[in-house]
């Protein structure tokens, strides 16, 4: 059986669905399933009532979910806008659930997770009809668990059809990452495509579902194509043969959705198209409204077991517990305060964990969520925030969404400082950060004035200034890592050979011209902030002025700390020492500025081995401080 595919209009522009804020609500809670904790958001309509007509969407898995966050996030905010609530949750193991890539059964656990949920919000919530977005591998666990539990309307976005062929896509990510694992490193079976791992045994299970010989239990259907790859009917034809109606169309935008998170653009066109889908199917109906009892979300505080992150699953669990914080309304701030069960220390600091460009606050390759509970089973409390116009911290402001380096990055950090001091008892203040979370944290501690700020830790900084207008594209950071390059090859006879032999980029000129650079004494400009008295002091926002040993100076004024963790081969330690050599030798020397560097290993630390060194390093360090 064959059926004509209605291809979508071609995206109009990059803005993204937006709702006022004021129009929809959003409340965090743990959803219980099988026993364990999943974090979850409900969207529900703020100015409107609310339909007995839930949908739950279902995220992908691995990167593809960090990747596909904000997207998802805004088709749960367009179809709250539109009355319907809408209910998007983590799988156990992903995101900030409980659990761990290591666990065991993890696709009966899936299509577990998602059966709890149809329960949750027909019979907690109270919704009469319930219908399922699917989202890649998401989707497939939709098709598997309504084998078992009827729903109104299932939705399949780009659904992986094949188990067998998405291990195979996910092997070659593996095979095909810049950064290999070490000769050293012993074959585990397991495959890690960017930055998650798929456990041997998972890999076993995926590779035996199949769309094609399901039998899911709806109504109707709705199956929305990808744009970058040719059209394929076999799961249209499939459904259609199980005598339920389905439609299929082609909606644009696929690849600008999964792009790396600070370039990933909102599908416009293809959210309008499946809400105007659901809307239709639901007019239909008779339909009732809901009477929305918001208490029965049940507590915003979980109590979950932890384990380091082992092939071995089971070793070493510690529970801890955590918390969802609302910390600012104006500006939306939303964080995760995870702490140890037993009581604390009021010596331990509390660690503050930022965004790490533009991904939300599970961090890349979900580093944020092992680090934070890792550190919490050490006696630490950590929290893992959004920033404004990042993550499930939301602005109205299109022009300020998604933006990796924004000013009002200090003006959310010193919020969340005086809440988490007044409400949580907070007396000593750590920032963290990776890539521009370092830069924040580093500026930070140069500019906040709050006491309550002792120390930054900063993680592959990739670099130290920033100013508005500025674009990643446009950032110096590639002139220095080109120029650094080239200055750490001058030692080496090799490479002078291949200089004289006109085998390089710059030739010889280039190079001797990039030597006079390096050399030549740096000048202070008479008109440096920092040799003006007569301006006014720096308010918490970008530096005025690159001049990073005028920040470390500020730093050390304000009986600051730092430390530094670079993986080997990352270009930031060579930034602090091409601009603040002898500054930051001086701060070494006096015991506040500590470095530490991470073989083998790449930006983001994508390698389980990587991460695992990097959190005993850390560790190892913040005991050594602290305790």
């Amino acid at each position: 059986m064959s059926a004509a595919v209605t291809k979508c209009e071609p995206e109009v522009s990059s803005a993204a669905v937006a709702q006022n804020s004021a129009s929809v609500r959003r409340d965090a809670f743990y959803l219980p399933s099988q026993g364990q904790s999943l974090f979850a958001w409900l969207h529900t309509p703020a100015n409107q009532p609310a339909l007995d007509h839930g949908v739950i969407i279902c995220s992908p898995l691995g990167y593809e979910q960090v990747h596909a966050h904000r997207s998802l996030r805004h088709l749960a905010d367009s179809l709250a806008d539109h009355g319907i609530p809408a209910l998007r949750f983590d799988w156990h193991g992903t995101g900030d659930s409980a659990g761990i890539d290591e666990d065991t059964n993890r696709c009966a656990t899936w299509q577990a997770n998602l059966r709890d949920a149809v329960d949750w919000m027909r019979h907690e919530l109270g919704c009469r009809q319930i219908s399922i977005v699917g989202f890649r591998l998401g989707a497939t666990f939709a098709v598997l668990a309504t084998e078992e539990v009827e729903i109104a309307n299932l939705v399949l976005w780009a659904p992986v059809t094949n188990g067998r062929a998405f291990v195979r896509e996910m092997t070659a990510i593996e095979l095909t990452a810049e950064f290999r694992p070490p000769t050293s490193e012993i074959p585990t079976g397991d495959i890690e495509a960017g930055g998650f791992v798929i456990s041997k045994l998972t890999a076993a299970e995926l590779s035996q579902l199949n769309l094609l010989k399901a039998h899911p239990w709806c109504q109707r259907a709705l199956i929305v194509g990808r744009d970058d790859i040719p059209v394929d009917l076999r799961l249209h034809d499939r459904c259609a043969s199980l005598g339920f109606p389905v439609e299929q169309i082609q909606a644009p935008g696929y690849i600008e959705m999964m792009a790396e998170p600070h370039h990933s653009q909102v599908p416009t066109r293809a959210i309008e198209q499946v809400v105007s889908w659901f809307q239709a199917q639901i007019a239909v109906e008779s339909v009732r409204e809901l009477s929305l009892d918001l208490s029965q979300l049940g507590s915003h505080t979980a109590t979950m077991a932890h384990r380091r992150e082992s092939t071995s699953a089971g070793e070493g669990a510690l529970q801890i517990r955590e918390h969802l914080i609302r910390i600012s309304a104006e500006p939306d701030l939303f964080g995760i305060l995870t702490e140890p069960i037993a009581p604390v220390s009021a010596e331990l600091p509390m660690i503050v964990v930022l965004n790490s460009g533009s991904a939300y606050h599970i961090g890349p390759s979900r580093l944020h969520v092992h680090l934070t509970r890792q550190l919490a089973t050490q006696g630490f409390r950590c929290v893992r925030m959004d920033i404004n116009g990042l993550g499930d911290s939301i602005t109205n402001d299109l022009t300020q969404e998604n933006v990796t380096y924004p000013g009002t990055v200090f003006r959310d950090v010193e919020i969340a400082l005086n809440v988490l001091q007044r409400d949580f008892g907070m007396q000593k203040c750590v920032l963290m950060g990776l890539c521009s979370g370092a830069y924040a944290a580093f500026q930070s501690a140069a500019s906040i004035t709050n006491p309550a700020l002792v120390e930054s830790v900063l993680i592959n900084p990739l670099t130290f200034f920033w100013k508005d207008g500025m674009t990643l594209e446009s950032s110096p950071v590639d002139e220095l890592v080109f120029q650094h390059h080239y200055l750490s090859s001058a030692l080496e006879p090799k490479k002078w050979l291949k200089l004289l032999r006109g085998q390089t980029k710059i030739g010889l000129a280039g190079a001797v011209k990039l030597l006079v650079q390096r050399l030549r004494p740096t000048v202070r400009k008479v008109d440096d902030v920092s040799a003006n008295s007569s301006l006014p002091a720096r308010i918490a926002a970008h530096p005025l002025q690159d001049d990073l040993p005028a920040d470390l100076a500020s730093i050390d004024q304000a009986n600051r700390t730092l430390a530094m963790f670079f993986a080997v081969g990352d270009p930031g330690h060579s930034i602090l020492m091409h601009k603040a050599k002898n500054q930051a030798n001086a701060l070494r020397r006096a015991g506040k500025l500590h470095i530490s560097f991470i073989k083998d290993a790449d930006h983001t630390f994508s390698r389980r081995s990587a991460r695992k060194a990097l959190l005993e390093s850390m560790q190892a360090y913040l005991h050594g401080r602290f305790a």
